[in-house]
């Protein structure tokens, strides 16, 4: 996402913030709830599911969680539910249920995680390597089934606008399923090194980490690494 879009989004909390409805998460970061949630949805469970997952240490660059109705969730043509900036977490009110919104702001909170360890994740450049050596595999992959790929887009590890618009433009994500199975935990993960990284560290405490660990060894390792690490320094 554009650095506009979630200044937008900023301006439009702050008009908003006096009539939101508060909660607190981790005891001393304030949740915001700005627009009205679906009929029956339970944004406390949402809370405290997050804090029993995740430890308290990985949200230390989170500030605030503001939920609403964001407009400019939209980029590049495709719809976005969360995004983080400046230590807060922007989620999108417009939720299946409390798991998918769970499933957001861990996803979000990863990008704080990665912010706080960026050094520690990336300094060795080990996370890299393996998102590369399954990137070029995705690229014999995506040839093999004559699709017109640059290598060098392929082998960019950070975001690129239009390598993204080919992977779920051109490709599509049903195709790009099947090709990533058993090469990236999900399609989403392709995206670039940072989304590999969240991608990974959400699945770690949400789904199938024997799966994660299969698939993604090093991602593995280094989310335990951090995680283990950060628990040290707080006793």
């Amino acid at each position: 996402m554009k650095r506009r879009m979630l200044r937008y989004i900023k301006e439009n909390v702050r008009k908003t913030q006096n009539s939101a409805r508060e909660r607190e998460i981790y005891g001393n970061k304030l949740v915001y709830l700005k627009d009205q949630l679906p009929y029956g949805f339970d944004l406390n469970y949402v809370v405290r599911t997050v804090e029993e997952l995740i430890p308290r240490h990985l949200a230390h660059n989170v500030d605030a969680v503001y939920v609403g109705n964001f407009d400019n969730f939209n980029y590049n043509g495709r719809n976005y539910n969360a995004a983080y900036e400046d230590g807060a977490l922007y989620i999108s009110n417009d939720q299946d249920d409390e798991n998918d919104m769970i499933d957001d702001i861990v996803h979000e909170m990863a990008h704080a995680v990665e912010e706080q360890h960026g050094e520690q994740i990336y300094g060795d450049s080990s996370v890299q390597n393996e998102f590369l050596g399954k990137r070029e595999r995705l690229y014999y992959l995506l040839e093999q089934e004559g699709f017109d790929v640059s290598y060098n887009d392929v082998m960019d590890t950070e975001y690129n606008e239009q390598f993204d618009k080919f992977l779920y433009k051109t490709v599509g994500y049903p195709t790009l399923m099947s090709l990533t199975m058993g090469l990236f935990y999900s399609p989403y993960a392709a995206t670039s090194v940072r989304e590999y990284f969240a991608n990974g560290f959400e699945n770690y405490f949400l789904r199938d980490k024997d799966y994660l660990k299969k698939v993604s060894p090093i991602l593995y390792n280094k989310i335990t690494e951090v995680i283990e690490e950060g628990r040290e320094d707080e006793t």
